[in-house]
């Protein structure tokens, strides 16, 4: 059985760039996570403020940043320039801690938009005072070395910043969940894993053992999981809630962690 769980919330307005159902949604992931992260990006700082301040009181705020908010034509800051991704976290970091009513220095965890995140972004949170990055997932390869998406464990950088990876793993091949993912071998802690169901083994069954098989989960939504806004989402709304519900339901209040909690613990 996990020791700890870090469920954290990318957010960000839909897939279609509205905002319906959106502060609906993470009120519901306030009430079920006794404590979490939410990485917010800067339209939700801000055209939502009152809901990143109410979740402040519970939760660790952090930052998320998506391009094409600032009128980039992608969501790649990989692939944006030092300078230009040191503007825009900067920027976004600055909303949050407004409207989250917080010093900017207490803002000190970070996830990038589409997990696009390279060594270059390290720096550049190095540079201004981050200590905690949660973009590395083993699912977005195209920005890093394999020596670091592979990693399964949170661990720390060469640069002295604390990575938290989304959780992984992979089960036997001739089992349930083994033959759900062939021919692709790792299962991931996200929401859409819990959504979808494959090959006979539904998403809660193949999450389940992995949070029964690892130390940690490390695991993540979006707001649109937790609602019916996009109708072509397989098991989304109150069939998402209800799947976290039983999922988290032997985890203790207590074991419930941010990703700045297991930094100062690790």
């Amino acid at each position: 059985m996990t020791e700890w769980v870090a469920f954290s919330v990318d957010l960000e307005p839909n897939k279609d760039d509205t905002l319906d159902g959106v502060a609906e949604a993470v009120h519901w992931f306030d009430d079920v996570v006794p404590r979490g992260t939410v990485y917010a990006t800067h339209r939700i700082a801000t055209e939502l403020p009152e809901v990143v301040a109410d979740l402040a009181a519970d939760h660790e705020i952090g930052v998320h940043v998506h391009p094409r908010e600032f009128g980039h034509e992608h969501d790649q800051l990989a692939e944006l320039d030092a300078g230009r991704q040191r503007e825009l976290i900067r920027t976004t970091r600055s909303t949050l801690a407004e409207a989250a009513g917080v010093n900017e220095r207490e803002v000190t965890a970070f996830r990038a938009g589409r997990h696009s995140a390279s060594e270059t972004t390290f720096d550049v949170l190095q540079e201004l005072g981050f200590e905690v990055d949660a973009s590395i997932n083993v699912r977005y390869t195209d920005y890093l070395p394999e020596s670091l998406t592979a990693r399964q464990k949170p661990f720390t950088l060469d640069s002295g910043l604390f990575e938290l990876p989304t959780t992984y793993a992979r089960p036997p091949l001739l089992s349930r969940v083994g033959l759900r993912l062939f021919p692709n071998r790792e299962l991931t802690a996200t929401a859409n894993t819990l959504r979808s169901d494959r090959c006979g083994c539904s998403g809660l069954r193949a999450l389940s053992w992995l949070r029964d098989e690892t130390t940690g989960l490390s695991m993540y939504m979006h707001p649109y999981d937790a609602t019916d806004h996009h109708a072509n989402l397989e098991n989304p709304g109150l069939q998402f809630r209800n799947r976290i519900k039983e999922l988290f339901e032997p985890v203790s209040s207590k074991d419930f962690v941010s990703a700045g909690d297991l930094f100062k613990q690790r």
